[in-house]
């Protein structure tokens, strides 16, 4: 008797997901969905859709009901569609759809709760650990919808046989992560029109993952490009400096003198920029001056400071969250007596502080400035403890995460502290100050870091200063690295700053459609800037 023939495989019905995304054009063209650049991954391949649909609830949610109430409707959208498209919203294709979202839910809620604890803190671990988990969860479920429906069970046991198909997932995420960058770098328009091409290419995946036997040579090699890649970037984020480069004492030291100033979770002697070698910049140690958050006094502990400080008051990870107003005080302070004229080099948050202190005029002698991994918006701003207001879910798990051991140990920054409040919960306050013109006669150069980039909406650039080339370097350890003495040796002998290879500034396109959106938009800055910034020539 012969061998009954196999079952044919249902045909995708694209009907449901080519709704999907005029809705998503139409409303992000009419401004009530936001035009980042993860608005393609809102009718991306399953579940970057649905970690989509988190990433923009918890930044736009006021509180835990609307946030339940947009989540229990994202999950109904998302079960219909799928079910649509294996074949209709029968009973047994919907069971099947929304056990799917059911099961991967648990593991996309931390993933894209990463991703928000990132934007609202500015921490670039929080980022790359919540992408990690966002690529992990989509190599391992991706092709499971597709396998073998109606039971769950048989579809993740079939997508194993066949290696979850990781050339076919892997060459879609490949091809999404191009359809993201060029949505980044033509906002406000690109993210609209890219829309029906990204719906394009997750109907093309999931016709290739419903017919496809298992791997596939081309597939396999387009994968294996970007994990490449991403493999490139572990690998130089764990083998970056682990201290400052040294120098011998110059012979004719720059004029005047340096002060260095950290960031949070910094103390006395006890910092990234703390520990530089002044005569790697080109000053000796009776010009270099540290700044202290606990204000003017007669000296510190010198742990781990390459000279001895000789003013300022000793100071611990907490003095760094006092109120600006009172920081500023200090820095105005502590510079009045110092040689002229001034360098001041400031890491982290201290950009913040020292911009608006030049923009006040209250940095007496300061002619230049070093501003080591900024920061120039802050996207995701978050209401008071206990209270109501856009983006209640980001306070939250900002909070949560803010204590997290981390590698260093543990932070002493605190959401709620007048710092934190002061320049990440209040809408646009980054944004608004670095906006604010420096006085005449003072130079800024930013020194951004590679892996602070996906966490920056509008890009690096600083309105007013020179920008060098992002370091490949995380972020606390910027001051360490070899580059960073370049910029800033040829920024202070006014030369032009280094080149900047290509791939560096692919970064921030690349991976920002993975953040979540901007709560206060940030525009882009004009392309004839972002040109002569490259150039090192402002």
């Amino acid at each position: 008797m012969p061998a009954a023939a196999p079952a044919a495989v249902p045909p995708l019905r694209p009907g449901a997901l080519v709704l999907l995304t005029a809705a998503v054009t139409a409303l992000a063209a009419a401004g009530v969905l936001p035009r980042w650049p993860g608005l393609v991954h809102l009718v991306a391949l399953p579940p970057l859709d649905l970690i989509a649909d988190l990433r923009l609830l918890m930044a736009v949610s006021s509180g835990y009901p609307q946030f339940l109430a947009g989540l229990a409707a994202a999950l109904a959208l998302r079960v219909t569609v799928l079910a649509f498209l294996l074949g209709g919203a029968r009973g047994p294709a919907l069971r099947y759809a929304a056990r799917y979202y059911l099961a991967v839910l648990p593991a996309a809620l931390p993933a894209a709760g990463l991703l928000l604890g990132a934007g609202a803190l500015l921490f670039y671990g929080l980022f790359w650990a919540g992408t990690a988990a966002v690529l992990l969860v989509t190599a391992l479920t991706a092709a499971v919808p597709w396998a073998a429906p109606p039971r769950l069970a048989r579809g993740c046991a079939t997508a194993a046989r066949h290696g979850m198909r990781l050339g076919t997932v892997g060459a879609c995420l490949a091809a999404l992560a191009v359809i993201g960058a060029v949505a980044d770098v033509t906002r406000p328009a690109g993210p609209v029109l890219l829309v029906p091409v990204s719906a394009l290419l997750t109907f093309a995946a999931a016709r290739a993952l419903r017919a496809d036997p298992g791997l596939r040579a081309v597939r396999r090699l387009v994968a294996a490009v970007p994990a490449a890649g991403i493999a490139a970037l572990a690998l130089v984020a764990a083998t970056g400096p682990a201290g400052p480069p040294t120098a011998p004492e110059p012979q004719e030291p720059r004029p005047g003198s340096l002060m260095l100033m950290s960031g949070v979770d910094s103390a006395s002697g006890l910092g990234a920029i703390l520990e530089i070698d002044p005569h790697t910049l080109g000053y000796r140690c009776g010009q270099t001056f540290y700044y202290s958050y606990a204000g003017p006094g007669d000296g510190q502990p010198r742990n781990l400071a390459m000279c001895p400080p000789t003013g300022g008051a000793p100071y611990g990870p907490g003095d760094t969250l006092r109120p600006t107003a009172e920081l500023i005080t200090f820095l105005e302070a502590q510079l009045t007596s110092l040689p002229r004229p001034v360098t001041l080099a400031t890491h982290s948050q201290g950009v913040w502080i020292t911009w608006e202190a030049a923009a006040d005029g209250r940095l007496p002698g300061v002619s230049e400035l070093v501003l080591t991994g900024p920061f120039p918006q802050n996207p995701v701003p978050y209401p008071p403890q206990g209270e109501p207001g856009r983006s209640r879910p980001a306070a939250d798990v900002a909070r949560l995460v803010a204590g997290l051991p981390r590698p260093g140990g543990t932070s002493a920054f605190e959401p709620d502290s007048p710092l934190g409040r002061e320049w990440l919960a209040r809408p646009r306050a980054v944004g608004r100050t670095l906006a604010r013109p420096l006085p005449p006669g003072v130079r800024a150069l930013g020194v951004a870091s590679v892996f602070d980039l996906p966490l920056m909406p509008g890009g690096p650039d600083l309105p007013g200063a020179a920008d060098a080339c992002p370091v490949p370097v995380i972020h606390p350890n910027l001051p360490y690295a070899t580059e960073f003495r370049r910029a800033v040796t040829a920024f202070l002998e006014r030369r032009p700053l280094p080149d900047c290879p290509r791939w560096r500034s692919l970064v921030g396109p690349v991976f920002r459609p993975f953040a979540v959106p901007a709560v206060e938009p940030a525009g882009r800055p004009p392309a004839g800037r972002r040109r002569a910034v490259v150039s090192g020539r402002l």
